[in-house]
């Protein structure tokens, strides 16, 4: 294991995650149940044992994920679960000698309209960043159609002497702009800027969940974007 589990840093620019469930999310296309973003974080989860490397991981959920969309009562939670699981699952395979930080970043999509994903990559890792989508995605032209979702995820090089395993990541959309790490806060010593959301005019962005692990092998983020 890697740890201890993090606390919870949960904030949303629209006041509280306690309202999400109570207004109307644009292309949401059902009322979802109450979940809160992160509850599952400290949970085992059932890992396949036919997943060996990490592009068995990550293809496994890719097929789970692929079969999700917002007529479920239990979009929101089944997403959750998800993005937790590939993080459990990460540790379990990838440990000892061989544990490498990782990082996921799931983005709902409540602003009524295709949401435009320009460009997803990390500053700071070793690895590419991989999307994993739910069923209302166009993979052609990036673009998440109204009420969908997607998970980012992508890991660090296995830290050594020279370097630390970092992962930073960079997202940018047609809604807003990111920059986010696997640690809580950035060393004063680098160059690159502290996690934050900057949202585009017409839009907002809010954290559902920001949480960390206390030794810094994993982050995982939630955020909705919606128009103002």
């Amino acid at each position: 294991n890697r740890g201890s589990f993090g606390s919870l840093d949960r904030s949303m620019s629209n006041g509280g995650v306690e309202q999400l469930f109570q207004v109307h999310i644009q292309g949401v296309k059902t009322q979802q149940n109450n979940h809160v973003f992160g509850s599952f974080n400290k949970s085992r989860r059932n890992v396949s044992d036919s997943a060996n490397d990490e592009i068995e991981v990550i293809e496994q959920c890719f097929v789970r994920v692929k079969k999700l969309g917002s007529e479920q009562s239990t979009f929101f939670k089944l997403l959750d679960e998800e993005a937790w699981t590939l993080i459990y699952s990460w540790g379990q395979v990838f440990s000892g000698l061989s544990s490498r930080r990782c990082m996921a970043v799931g983005i709902i999509n409540g602003t009524g309209s295709d949401l435009q994903i320009k460009s997803t990559k990390l500053l700071e890792g070793g690895s590419p960043c991989y999307t994993i989508h739910t069923k209302e995605f166009k993979e052609d032209q990036n673009l998440l159609r109204p009420g969908g979702a997607i998970i980012l995820f992508g890991w660090g090089v296995v830290p050594n002497l020279l370097q630390d395993g970092r992962v930073f990541m960079n997202i940018e959309t047609n809604a807003f702009v990111a920059d986010l790490s696997v640690w809580k806060s950035q060393s004063s010593k680098t160059k690159l800027q502290s996690t934050y959301a900057l949202p585009m005019p017409g839009y907002q962005v809010g954290f559902l969940e920001k949480s960390y692990d206390d030794s810094g092998w994993w982050a995982k983020y939630w955020l909705l974007v919606r128009k103002t």
